[in-house]
């Protein structure tokens, strides 16, 4: 399937604004505090002010709920979720590791997403049904199978102390940006991942990347991974996984 018009253009403007950061960057940002002590930058109000301006030309009547003004209940056209800077500590203090992200939610599916990497230029795009691209090039399926021992997985110190005891596979690794676990998951860098308390802003590009690719994405007692009910506000509530198919790996209800 072809890269739709659409698409590019997707890919084009989360491109523009990882550049936009880029150059605010290294004119010289201030470093933030929010409320609840997460940083902020100019840099993330101006890029998802400039998303804003451009994302509902390309699904008529959509609305947008982005991580610095806000959220919005989806429109007619779907709901776009913005993240202009995913990894804003990394960002602030010059780490490569933060990216932007943006995917369009219509329902109960996830249609249309991208991730620029600005400081490893690597743009990720993909449209429901139409593969994944890495800068224009189609990546493969992630193959099936149980996690190794010396393979490597995304995880928090947060998760470890929810589970307690409980065993996880592979070795642990955390970029401190989601789009950066879920792309290196998509591209097989990471062999999958295990999120735990993001919101559908963070995560919605990068879950269409693993349903493109044949991933099982679900919660990881086993339940199913719903948007509907993601589509609000708050945080998720339980650790959920983008895992390769047939990995056999479930964390117990009772652990969580």
């Amino acid at each position: 399937m072809p890269i739709s018009d659409r698409l590019s253009e997707l890919g084009r403007l989360v491109e523009h604004g990882g550049r936009l950061a880029q150059e605010m960057r290294r004119e010289g940002i201030e470093r933030e505090l929010k409320e609840d002590g997460s940083i902020v930058t100019r840099a993330d109000r101006a890029v998802e002010e400039y998303l804003r301006e451009h994302l509902p030309a390309l699904s008529p009547g959509s609305t947008i709920w982005g991580e610095e003004y806000g959220f919005t209940d989806e429109g007619a056209g779907g709901l776009w979720v913005v993240d202009p800077i995913d990894g804003t500590s990394n960002f602030g203090f010059g780490s490569p590791l933060w990216g932007v992200s943006a995917a369009l939610v219509q329902g109960e599916e996830i249609t249309l997403g991208a991730v620029y990497l600005p400081d490893l230029n690597e743009l990720y795009i993909s449209e429901k049904g139409g593969g994944v691209y890495r800068n224009g090039k189609a990546l493969p399926n992630i193959k099936p199978g149980p996690i190794q021992p010396e393979e490597l997985l995304s995880y928090s110190d947060g998760l470890i102390r929810k589970v307690g005891d409980f065993p996880l596979p592979g070795k642990m690794r955390l970029a401190g940006a989601f789009v950066i676990d879920g792309t290196f998951t998509a591209c097989q860098r990471y062999r999958g991942l295990i999120g735990h308390k993001e919101r559908l802003y963070d995560i919605g590009a990068c879950v269409l990347f693993g349903q493109e690719l044949g991933a099982d994405i679900r919660y990881a007692d086993g339940s199913p991974f719903l948007l509907g009910p993601l589509k609000e506000p708050q945080r998720l509530t339980k650790p959920w996984l983008i895992f390769p198919k047939d990995s056999g790996f479930y964390i117990p209800a009772a652990t969580e």
